[in-house]
This record gives C-alpha cells, sequence and structure tokens, in this order.
C-alpha cells in the first residue's frame, strides 16, 4: 500500500468538496499540502484504529473506525508542527465536524464509521465504491458491528448512499456554515450468526 499515493487520491477526490474548499484556501499548492498533510493524518490514524481497504492498483479507498475510536482525533503535535495555514484548516474541519460528531455520538449505537472513499476520477462508473462499501459492510459484520455511520457534505452523494441501503438521518447546517449530510446503515449479522 503506497500512503502517498492515497493521500493524493483523497486530494485530488476532496479538492473540490464544499467542506473542503471552506477550510483550505491559499494558493493551489497550500491547498495541496494542506490537504496531503490532513489526509496522511487520518489514513494514519485508520490504520491504527480502523481498516483501510482498497481497490487494486490503488486506484480507489475506503477508510474505516469502530465507535470505540470515534470521533477521531489527530495527534496535536502533527497537527502543530505543520505550517500555520494547515493548522487554521484543521481547525476549520474540527469545527464543522463537531456538528455531525455530535449527531452520530447522541445516537450511534455498536457502531462503525466510514471516514473516507475515494474512487479515482479514471475508473469511476467500475462499482468500486460499491465493492468497498460491501467489503466494509462485512467487515464490519465480522466485528459484530450492528451500524454504519458516515457523513459527508456533497450532497450529490446522497442518491448513491441511499441505494447502498443508508438512511439520512439528518441534514444540517454545521457550525462552518457548511451544510452535512448524516447517514446511517443497519448492518445485519453475518449468516453464520442468525
Amino acid at each position: 500500500m503506497n500512503m502517498m499515493q492515497c493521500s493524493l487520491l483523497l486530494s485530488s477526490n476532496f479538492s473540490e468538496d464544499p467542506l473542503f474548499r471552506y477550510a483550505f484556501t491559499g494558493t493551489p499548492e497550500q491547498r495541496h499540502r494542506g490537504m496531503e498533510a490532513y489526509f496522511g493524518a487520518a489514513l494514519d490514524y485508520c490504520l491504527e484504529f480502523g481498516e483501510l481497504i482498497m481497490a487494486p492498483g490503488n486506484t480507489a479507498l475506503l477508510a474505516w473506525i469502530p465507535g470505540t475510536a470515534f470521533p477521531p482525533h489527530i495527534d496535536d503535535n502533527r497537527i502543530s508542527s505543520q505550517p500555520m495555514y494547515v493548522v487554521e484548516a484543521w481547525r476549520k474541519i474540527n469545527m464543522h465536524e463537531e456538528t455531525p460528531e455530535a449527531i452520530i455520538s447522541r445516537d450511534a449505537r455498536h457502531f462503525g464509521y466510514i471516514w473516507l472513499l475515494a474512487v479515482d476520477f479514471s475508473v469511476r462508473g467500475r462499482g468500486l465504491a460499491s465493492q468497498l462499501l460491501d467489503s466494509c459492510f462485512d467487515q464490519m459484520r465480522e466485528a459484530a458491528i450492528q451500524e454504519c455511520w458516515l457523513s459527508t457534505e456533497n450532497e450529490s452523494n446522497a442518491g448513491f448512499y441511499t441505494k447502498k441501503g443508508f438512511v439520512l438521518v439528518v441534514s444540517e447546517t454545521a457550525k462552518s456554515g457548511v451544510k452535512t449530510f448524516v447517514f446511517k446503515k443497519e448492518l445485519n449479522p453475518p449468516a453464520y450468526l442468525q
């Protein structure tokens, strides 16, 4: 697994996402460096506390954490060592994430949280996101997780998640002023446990 390639995949996929447009400002180089640092830290957190699921050739990835590691917290030392524009972007993201994290923390039980999902533009439309989600659901079921939660700021993702069995729990404008959509999917236990 090439973590630099994964970080670049995430940076390119989320460059026009409403939350990341809000948080990462400045020159294109500053935005790129900031997003790369953010995603590197997020991937490290998922490797330590959760799971990364990769498509062949690192063309798509899904990162999830169990409820016991939620909400995710990136080490303050890792943040403080970044340039000030990166520190400010992370502050904005953390402020924004307080809204969906509070909703999930309040309502979720025995859950897993999908933190990141990205598919390279060159292979979109081939079902990779669905395959990654199905693998994620299997891993969560094996871990006796009963609910899968996620949040997104990109309203165009809603249809895809609904087709995959998610239900919109709430759409709300976060403290950042960016609208967030929180989704939940009930997971049935694996067949051998039924």
